[in-house]
């Protein structure tokens, strides 16, 4: 997210956030790295901090407490997000797109620090503090990941879709809140599982590394493009929950609310039949090659 300045009014959150408001540039990619940053330093703090204090479920309460902690930062891309589509005509799609790269990179963040939390635990801590994902996705951490696992055909898609209601009605109904939790539920289940799955290296005659670089091959692509899908979906919600609550009936910015919602609707369920596709097949292609 780029010219932080205009959204100065807005409370950051936290005292990471606020150092890093100081940080101002006119890039987006710049904005993007720092809302990246942002994420992973304010999720790790909030999990090991758990952690220390002796809380049951640390993993789930870290996952919980770390999407509050950036909702104040969505609640800034949203505001800029709406500044910039009233201020011209015509820009909207264009503000979108950088509204869901702000979004993703917050996801992003957030998806490495469980990652480096994964890696950085020991298998038992792992098993003891995110117990509720091995039961979960039934995950067996002592054999290799089979490309079976992917082939599941439409059932990937009827999941990613029961998701991705879940996430346009929490969004709907609690709006950034509800948007973050989603995404960071996501973050948190996905980092943790990949770390998970890379344990099956000891299983194989591959290099540890080697075999941990194969997994992110084979998981990362359609993970991207179902993170995408859900965050589409999110602001969908979010833009006509505000939208039927600011506007009458008959004013024509709802129109044009309802137009942006409906393309974000289609965009959405469009990335999620990609990512199904990409989860069926493309896992399958690279696991088979171990």
């Amino acid at each position: 997210m780029n010219n932080r300045s205009e959204n100065t009014s807005n409370e950051p959150g936290s005292v990471i956030a606020a150092v890093i408001n100081f940080v101002q540039s006119p890039n987006k990619l710049f904005g993007d790295c720092l809302l990246f940053i942002e994420a992973a330093i304010l999720t790790l703090i909030r999990v090991y901090a758990v952690r220390l204090i002796g809380v049951p479920e640390p993993g789930l309460i870290g996952i919980v407490l770390a999407s509050a902690a950036m909702t104040p930062r969505l609640n800034q891309v949203l505001e800029l997000n709406r500044t910039r589509i009233w201020s011209s005509e015509g820009n909207g799609r264009r503000v979108n797109l950088d509204s869901m790269m702000s979004g993703l990179s917050l996801f992003s963040g957030m998806f490495v620090a469980f990652m480096i939390i994964g890696i950085a635990s020991s298998d038992s801590v792992l098993l003891k503090d995110f117990n509720f994902i091995v039961t979960r996705i039934q995950l067996d951490t002592n054999t290799v990941l089979s490309p079976e696992r992917f082939s599941q055909g439409t059932s990937i898609f009827q999941h990613n879709l029961s998701v991705l209601i879940t996430l346009a009605l929490l969004s709907f109904v609690y709006r950034s809140l509800g948007a973050m939790f989603a995404l960071g539920w996501n973050a948190g289940v996905w980092g943790v599982t990949i770390v998970l799955f890379m344990g099956g290296a000891r299983d194989t005659e591959l290099n540890t590394v080697v075999y941990a670089i194969i997994i992110l091959i084979a998981i990362i692509p359609h993970l991207i493009v179902e993170a995408s899908s859900y965050l589409v979906g999110a602001l969908a919600a979010i833009f006509l929950s505000r939208g039927i609550t600011i506007y009458r009936f008959n004013d024509t910015r709802l129109n044009r609310v309802l137009s942006a919602v409906g393309f974000l609707v289609i965009l959405s369920v469009g990335l999620l039949v990609s990512g199904a596709l990409l989860e069926n097949y493309f896992p399958r292609l690279i696991l088979e090659s171990i």
